[in-house]
């Protein structure tokens, strides 16, 4: 009876060192980063030598001493050669200005298409007064499911928009709100439509560009500065022209 529980407890010590040491087991690093200055953003370890790394996760962040018992012979070794190493930061942000005011301009943040831009506009155009400006914003061509077939450096042209406004400015800032578009009537107004050489001095734009075709003229997309060739000639009482600060 005695050997019997002696054997019985032998085998239970001996399941609970098998479990013991099967969490000791450290899972196997696919990158090992050292060699430079990493920072944590931990404040009860702010910078260490090593990071031991599994596909899109951090197994351990520490000395490089311990980092290396997640190596194995697979794992990639990327030496920092004393260059610095953060965290990487993924920053989101709301103008709240901008939004509510986006939703008493055209909110084109949805729109999946240049066509349905287009749609969008021509049905304000139905009920807005001859020579009124159309503004809207949130147009991104990074989000349209197809790209309309012509195109200038990677961005439509003003030719659809204009078709269905002639008698409206029209501007519609990008996403980003680093760029616009505008359609004849505004290029018109803003003295852009003309490749006199007056007019096409105004396309150089310090800090900015007016986009143009192989032809010369003016597509309607403007980047950052140039934005206000536009912009300066919209009434000072729209939504855009205050939330803008133009």
């Amino acid at each position: 009876m005695r050997l019997r529980n002696s054997l019985f407890l032998g085998a239970i010590i001996t399941s609970l060192l098998f479990i013991a040491c099967q969490n000791t087991v450290k899972e196997s690093a696919t990158m090992l980063i050292y060699g430079g200055n990493i920072y944590t953003v931990d404040t009860t370890q702010p910078m260490v030598e090593a990071v031991a790394v599994k596909d899109n996760t951090i197994l351990f962040a520490g000395s490089l001493a311990e980092a290396e018992q997640y190596k194995n012979d697979q794992t990639k070794l990327l030496d920092l050669e004393g260059k610095t190493m953060t965290p990487g930061l993924i920053e989101g942000h709301g103008h709240f200005m901008g939004l509510g005011y986006n939703e008493l301009d055209l909110d084109l943040n949805n729109t999946t298409s240049y066509q349905e831009i287009v749609d969008v506009v021509a049905e304000r155009v139905k009920t807005a007064a001859p020579g009124e400006w159309i503004i809207g914003r949130g147009w991104h061509q990074s989000k349209w499911k197809e790209m309309p077939s012509e195109t200038v450096n990677g961005f439509q042209t003003h030719d659809l928009l204009s078709a269905i406004s002639p008698d409206n400015p029209v501007y519609l800032g990008h996403a980003s709100g680093h760029a616009g578009f505008a359609n004849a009537k505004a290029m018109e107004i803003a003295g852009l439509m003309e490749l006199s050489k007056e007019g096409i001095n105004k396309f150089e734009v310090e800090g900015g560009e007016v986009m143009r075709d192989a032809m010369g003229r003016p597509t309607g997309i403007f980047n950052e500065l140039a934005e206000s060739l536009i912009t300066k000639h919209i009434p000072e009482n729209t939504p855009c022209k205050k939330h803008q600060g133009i």
